[in-house]
């Protein structure tokens, strides 16, 4: 044991809605037109802008787990609510714009997060409460948002996981679907079963597979991602070994499949061939113990990390469930939490923690053991 249990990162095209010119005199318009003609030319000439992100002080962002003396393993890094507090901010263009046409400076804010994912200098937000995927570039320094899937809008998007081609897999609980998106959020195709999914939730990927939480049918279905055919489910409603009370969240990671058995208060690890491997947890408000479990995720060196909406914290097991620490507690400051849900781990050990509540996702970084 290493510490001790505390209960408690659309393309932002810009668009002139010329709505409404009709009712203007032809000079208004004239002057509405030059004025938009001249922008476009400036924007064409302006050196790109350097945006600087004041952030919070670096005493403010430093916090570890375990405090000291002990060693430090998990350090808090930042916590993302909108587009500007990594950097991103709306391009002097776009601000002239809505100037002119009396918009508001509104940003898209996140509402209310669930499932979050981050590769290659970009972080996806599922957000079921703003009914919409964000897209957070730090790469490009935009933010897009995916709201619409077919011609229907986007209910209730919960979980979200990116192929190596920068393919956007989003699942809907409410519509019933897995959603599949190029990289710049153009609606692709769709995965589902039938007769449709039950409650999908928690998704992931591996090289060829494409794995869905159904919550209400009680199992993981998994499908190939090149042409969408089931090839097998795991599990079904019960206690047992390999069966489940209603999962929630999945993580794939070097041939192991983990997923959060909610209801049965445990953590199941199971092969990419379906065949059942280990499970640990229980209920209970002890050191170990599950109230609701969510998010789940894996890092470098195996060890798995497991969100708890009740306990507003993250905990991190071993392999064999043995609880080495635990990060957060109930609040809105740095590293505090309400009811927290996805997690996800990034290939620099960045941990990235729904805090649905708190509107944003905190980031966090493991510090490996110094040898």
């Amino acid at each position: 044991m290493i510490g001790s249990k505390s209960i408690s990162s659309k393309f932002q095209v810009v668009s002139f809605r010329l709505s409404g010119i009709r009712h203007r005199s032809k000079f208004e318009v004239a002057c509405y037109l030059l004025l938009v003609t001249f922008l476009l030319f400036a924007a064409g000439c302006a050196a790109p802008e350097i945006v600087e992100d004041p952030g919070r002080s670096a005493q403010e962002q430093v916090r570890f787990w375990p405090p000291p003396p002990q060693a430090p393993r998990i350090q808090y890094l930042t916590s993302i609510s909108g587009p500007s507090d990594i950097g991103i901010r709306k391009s002097w263009l776009k601000r002239a714009v809505d100037s002119i046409l009396g918009r508001e400076e509104l940003e898209e804010r996140i509402l209310r997060p669930y499932g979050v994912y981050a590769v290659a200098r970009r972080i996806y937000v599922t957000d079921p409460g703003a009914h919409v995927l964000h897209v957070f570039d730090t790469g490009e320094g935009r933010h897009f948002e995916i709201k619409e899937a077919k011609t229907e809008e986007l209910i209730s998007p919960i979980g979200v996981s990116v192929d190596g081609n920068g393919e956007i897999y989003l699942s809907d609980s409410v519509l019933r679907g897995v959603f599949v998106f190029d990289s710049e959020g153009k609606y692709l195709r769709e995965i589902s079963l039938p007769q449709g999914f039950v409650r999908p939730a928690g998704i992931a990927l591996d090289e060829e597979r494409l794995y869905v939480v159904d919550t209400h049918l009680h199992q993981v279905l998994v499908f190939l991602k090149k042409n969408g055919e089931l090839i097998f489910r795991i599990g079904r409603n019960g206690a047992g070994k390999g069966e489940f009370n209603y999962p929630t969240n999945i993580f794939v990671k070097n041939g192991l499949i983990y997923v959060t058995d909610s209801m049965n208060f445990r953590v199941q690890i199971f092969r990419t061939d379906g065949s059942f491997l280990s499970a640990f947890g229980k209920a209970g408000d002890g050191s170990g113990d599950f109230s609701k479990p969510k998010g789940i995720a894996v890092d470098s060196e195996g060890h798995i990390y497991v969100s708890d909406a009740h306990f507003d914290n993250v905990q991190i097991f071993d392999r064999e469930g043995r609880l080495l620490l635990d990060f957060g507690n109930t609040g809105s400051s740095n590293g505090e939490m309400v009811l927290p849900a996805g997690v996800y781990i990034d290939e620099r050990d960045r941990v990235y923690v729904a805090d649905s509540y708190n509107n944003r996702v905190e980031v966090f970084q493991y510090l490996k053991e110094k040898k």
